[in-house]
């Protein structure tokens, strides 16, 4: 979980970046590098692959969410590395746990929604269809995961909107001032997704998965739209649900440490993101 990351790069304002929470730390990245840093003092960086059809809405995100679940799953939650060292293997095991977890809320939404859809489920469940096998996988991860994983994604968020505002990173108090709710938080798009999956789980099984696919990418690039323009009624409407979810379920106010290393993985991942738009810019000009 976590917030969602713009394809559009404007150069007058702040490098667009958003993030994932993990158990023991932030996986922060921008459009060209990521980050992560974690609670044993570790910083790893990396370049960011680019995005085919980048300016095809829909399309990008789909072809998007491959690189993105590699880079959360290999970098982030599997931690390449010494796997003898003694703080690589708690990494991975409080990190499994939460993937564990995930993993069981997908299978459980995909069983729940054929149920469902299927007329197993009385009159009163089928009226919250499309939001009850979402809201189950959020239950099963907030029980089954570290309660540090939603600390750090409430990092994530202050840290994300510090960097909006311009407050200063290495200024960890006024970070946490800051509000963790964000209005691209990955949360958002589970409560958009619950509705829509209402509709999806009614078409033919053999395009259902196609189908999953573009709602998903129709879905994020509608809550993009909404998060550029929150003052509007349906920006507020659309963006309601997600909010509700992030100020109760999917954060918690972070520690100054932890605070501190959110900070830490978005510096880093700005550095190297200026890092590489820099060198790129050096070889063209000797082009």
């Amino acid at each position: 979980m976590g917030t969602t990351v713009d394809s559009d790069t404007i150069e007058t304002k702040p490098v667009k970046a958003g993030g994932q929470a993990l158990a023991d730390g932030v996986l922060m990245r921008t459009e060209r590098a990521w980050a992560i840093a974690r609670a044993d003092g570790t910083v790893d960086v990396g370049a960011v692959p680019p995005v085919k059809f980048a300016k095809v809405p829909v399309l990008r995100v789909v072809l998007g969410l491959g690189a993105a679940l590699k880079l959360g799953v290999v970098r982030g939650v599997l931690r390449k590395g010494d796997p003898d060292r003694p703080d690589v293997q708690r990494s991975r095991r409080v990190n499994l746990r939460f993937l564990q977890a995930a993993l069981l809320g997908e299978v459980g939404v995909m069983v729940l929604s054929r149920w469902i859809s299927h007329g197993g489920a009385p009159a009163w469940i089928e009226r919250v269809a499309g939001v009850l096998p979402w809201l189950v996988v959020l239950v099963v991860l907030r029980v089954a995961t570290p309660a540090a994983l939603w600390r750090f994604h409430g990092a994530e968020h202050k840290a994300v909107t510090a960097h909006e505002q311009g407050v200063d990173l290495s200024d960890t108090g006024a970070v946490l001032a800051c509000t963790r709710i964000h209005n691209r938080c990955g949360t958002n798009l589970v409560f958009l997704m619950g509705v829509a999956s209402y509709f999806v789980t009614r078409v033919p099984a053999v395009i259902e998965m196609p189908a999953f696919l573009v709602m998903l990418g129709v879905s994020v690039e509608t809550l993009s739209l909404a998060s550029r323009r929150p003052r509007f009624v349906l920006s507020r409407v659309l963006l309601a649900g997600g909010k509700l979810l992030q100020r109760f379920v999917t954060t918690r106010e972070p520690t100054a440490e932890e605070q501190a290393i959110g900070c830490r993985a978005l510096r880093a991942a700005l550095s190297e993101h200026e890092r590489i738009v820099a060198g790129e810019r050096l070889v063209t000009a000797a082009a």
